[in-house]
């Protein structure tokens, strides 16, 4: 039976994720970065709603109260009121917040949704970095042996020896704060545990007779490497590669919560979680929906990842 069959909350969790991440530049959604109206739209609860004018230019104008008197609109606004008037005003809408804004007056369900993007694309890419660079070196270690061998374990053994996230936020910290830096960062402080296993699985598989009768054939090493040991190790990187997922997903939104990882204005769930904690008295949805989106996002990535644990011992 399947992993999916066995565990259908988790995958059905995950590809809901998923599916949002990859159709939020289709799905009708607010810009994420848009501050329409920060003295109306602040801090507003989920299912929020209030009136806007709809302006013959396309804006929206926001009103705390909005009413038509006398062929015009009067609009309240932080104790203001001003008259507008109806041959300027395209029509009167009722915007519909789900769930709600945070203290800029930014839409909290475009945030997440584009924060979804924005957390997975950065997991999966710095696992598959940490997996190519893990690889490399496991592969280089295991095939070459001797004193190569030795240098690149103990050069291993240095990284695993450091915390990994003092690691990345010293890192981070040095080059500057941006979606590429971030990326880099990740994969660049998680590729050990690959190292090992795969220098693990070739020092095996080199001993076998199909690798000894294409070194007597005279074939390169480049070429055994590739064509033997590399596949042997395939399935100890996908364990791997279930594993460290998660793993990222959750050291990215610990980095930008910390101002080191994706900054603003662009959306990833640890700023969404950041711009909320100085709220958790009067909003606490700000920091309590994209909480819960990485929680439980993560769990079901583990979830997902246990028939792995028993193949891969990562460091």
């Amino acid at each position: 039976m399947s992993v999916l069959a066995t565990r259908p909350w988790s995958a059905s969790l995950l590809a809901a994720v998923v599916g949002l991440a990859l159709l939020a530049p289709v799905l009708p959604l607010r810009d994420p970065a848009d501050q329409p109206d920060g003295l109306v739209l602040a801090d507003r609860p989920p299912l929020w709603s209030t009136t806007a004018l709809r302006m013959r230019d396309g804006t929206l104008r926001y009103g705390e109260r909005i009413a038509e008197t006398g062929g015009a609109y009067t609009r309240e606004r932080a104790g203001r009121t001003e008259t507008i008037p109806a041959s300027e005003v395209a029509s009167v809408e009722h915007p519909r917040f789900l769930l709600g804004t945070d203290g800029y007056g930014r839409d909290l369900l475009s945030r997440l949704v584009w924060g979804a993007r924005t957390s997975l694309l950065v997991g999966v890419v710095a696992a598959a970095l940490a997996l190519l660079v893990g690889a490399i070196v496991g592969l280089t270690a295991g095939w070459s042996g001797g004193i190569l061998d030795a240098l690149l374990m103990r050069a291993t053994d240095a990284a695993l020896s450091i915390p990994r996230l003092f690691l990345a936020l010293c890192l981070a910290a040095l080059w500057g704060s941006s979606l590429a830096t971030t990326v880099l960062v990740l994969g660049l402080t998680s590729w050990m545990g690959a190292a090992r296993l795969v220098r693990g699985e070739v020092l095996s598989a080199r001993e076998r007779d199909y690798v000894r009768a294409a070194e007597a054939s005279g074939a390169r090493s480049i070429a055994i490497a590739l064509r033997h040991l590399l596949p042997a190790a395939a399935g100890v990187l996908a364990a791997e590669a279930a594993l460290r997922v998660g793993s990222a997903v959750l050291l990215e939104a610990t980095m930008s919560f910390l101002g080191l990882g994706v900054p603003a204005p662009a959306p990833s769930w640890g700023n969404v979680l950041a711009d909320g904690r100085d709220r958790l008295a009067t909003a606490p949805w700000i920091a309590t929906l994209p909480g819960l989106a990485l929680a439980l996002t993560v769990a079901a990535v583990a979830r997902l990842s246990e028939p792995f644990a028993g193949e891969v011992r990562s460091p």
